[in-house]
């Protein structure tokens, strides 16, 4: 019962330390998405109403804290969180070059989904910033992943008391 209580507050405090922090840290040159490893941890190990749960709030608090289109992020998450879960049924989801190589398609799609929406919304044309923002924010994310998903799987198999829940 106290992990689906701590779940939310964990959520909020992984999106703080992600806009506070890792701003801090990159200088605001990168931003570096703990929260999408998250997400696609969610689609390959969680069952989908509580991935899609926790999909939606991590979405939400980025949303309220980034300021950006209400919803964006809502949208993206639970988006990638669906395709990841449908992804886990069909492949071994624990070698390390396919966790690599999905995240970092997963981040270049929400990449081309946030331009698109813009482009949509606000008329404003970024496509040229997915060579100069998204690639490099995605190889990041994607050389981080394995070392987050095994920290993600640490504190779900703590929270089970030491008894690892399989996987879907």
């Amino acid at each position: 019962m106290y992990p689906r209580l701590f779940l939310p507050l964990a959520a909020l405090l992984l999106v703080i330390f992600q806009t506070s922090v890792l701003n801090i840290v990159f200088m605001g040159r990168l931003n570096v998405e703990i929260s999408l490893i998250l997400v696609i941890y969610a689609g390959f190990r969680m069952n989908v109403l509580q991935g899609a749960l926790l999909s939606f709030l991590l979405g939400f608090f980025l949303d309220c804290a980034m300021g950006s289109i209400s919803g964006l992020f809502i949208l993206t998450y639970v988006c990638i969180f669906f395709i990841s879960a449908l992804v886990s049924t069909r492949i071994y989801a624990e070698q390390t070059s396919l966790i690599i190589g999905f995240t970092f398609l997963c981040s270049i799609f929400e990449g081309l989904m946030l331009v698109l929406i813009y482009k949509i919304i606000y008329d404003i044309d970024l496509l040229g910033s997915i060579i100069r923002v998204f690639l490099p924010q995605a190889l990041v994310v994607s050389m981080l992943s394995p070392l987050f998903f095994k920290l993600f799987n640490f504190f779900e198999v703590s929270f089970h008391d030491g008894n690892p829940q399989p996987a879907k």
